[in-house]
């Protein structure tokens, strides 16, 4: 069951983050302000999207992690959307009248399944969690000898 469940989630994920870059490549019309609730919010889009810096980043983080969801990399694919998301939602809570609205629905989604990823792989992150001393107190690392002067 947990499997049946995982591809789903992956599926309507890919979905997700396939869905900015077929709308960057033209398939769907550009953004329009009857998208947003907020005028802010427009502009806010019109912004980002009118430097193309965010846009080749977001196409490149988009990819790599479409990569590693199908390729039994899902811990490292839900960090790497998890910025996306996190900003994603912040959009819609702060910029665009909140998360309950429609527009906010997909970023919602997307929240969730990456939370149930996050939570499935939690046990993957905790050498990255877990304190470390410094590399001078390990007795495997030597450091380099100081020059002399």
């Amino acid at each position: 069951m947990k499997k049946a469940i995982d591809i789903v989630l992956k599926v309507v994920l890919s979905i997700i983050l396939v869905m900015p870059i077929l709308g960057l490549l033209g398939v769907f019309p550009p953004p329009t302000q009857d998208l947003y609730n907020t005028p802010q919010a427009f502009e806010f889009i019109e912004t980002i999207t009118a430097g193309r810096y965010i846009t080749i980043i977001m196409v490149l983080v988009h990819i790599v992690a479409l990569a590693c969801l199908w390729t039994r990399r899902t811990a490292l694919a839900a960090l790497l959307i998890l910025p996306i998301t996190v900003n994603v939602v912040g959009f819609h809570a702060f910029l665009d009248g909140g998360l309950l609205t429609a527009g906010a629905v997909l970023g919602n989604v997307m929240l969730l399944i990456n939370a149930y990823f996050l939570w499935q792989h939690r046990r993957e992150y905790a050498s990255l969690l877990a304190p470390t001393s410094s590399s001078s107190s390990r007795p495997d690392v030597a450091l380099p000898a100081a020059p002399k002067e």
